[in-house]
């Protein structure tokens, strides 16, 4: 059985010297590592694509919810069950061809960024890592950055759309309640009379 006291020193003497030897580093050669590690020109479009990506989302989330807030007011005058579910239904649709306009937004950037060739390859490519199922296939390496900042959008914009989605679902659940008591009610007052 080793000594651990040995081992202690063992182990000491190499940190002391992998931290001399990462002291002795010349400055040129501490940044080139940083720039392999975290590649300039991939988080700069990327992260301006994330931008874009963002910005829409956040436009179209408020056209969402004040399109979808304003129809609500009309169920105060002409309440139904299939208009709640009609107006639930749409949007769905519509958030779900907002992160889909989202995809072909990534889709482009690849295209114009001449990174991926043909439509169907970047869109395929786009829709796998924006919803972060993983990259379908390995970009060249100088935009290996690029798949993780896409997945980092679809996550963004996944969480912020589900947030709003939860507030949909409590008013949608509000509203068929409302509708369903007033009808309970009606029913019953017109059992009630003679």
């Amino acid at each position: 059985m080793a000594d651990p006291q040995i081992i202690g020193d063992a182990q000491s003497t190499a940190a002391k010297a992998s931290n001399s030897d990462l002291l002795s580093l010349e400055p040129g050669l501490v940044e080139n590592a940083l720039t392999q590690a975290l590649p300039l020109p991939d988080i700069m479009f990327g992260g301006a694509v994330l931008l874009l990506v963002i910005m829409t989302h956040a436009l179209w989330i408020r056209i969402i919810t004040g399109s979808f807030l304003k129809r609500l007011d009309l169920f105060r005058v002409r309440a139904s069950l299939w208009r709640a579910d009609v107006l639930f239904a749409l949007v769905v649709m519509a958030l779900l061809a907002l992160h889909l306009t989202e995809i072909v937004i990534w889709s482009a950037a690849l295209i114009f960024g001449s990174i991926v060739d043909g439509w169907g390859k970047a869109a395929y490519f786009a829709a796998n890592c924006y919803t972060a199922l993983g990259e379908p296939f390995a970009l060249p390496h100088a935009w290996r950055i690029v798949p993780p900042i896409i997945a980092i959008s679809g996550i963004f914009t996944f969480a912020w759309t589900a947030s709003v989605l939860v507030d949909f679902v409590s008013r949608y659940n509000a509203i068929r309640d409302g509708i369903l008591a007033r009808r309970n009610a009606h029913a019953d007052a017109h059992h009630r009379l003679p």
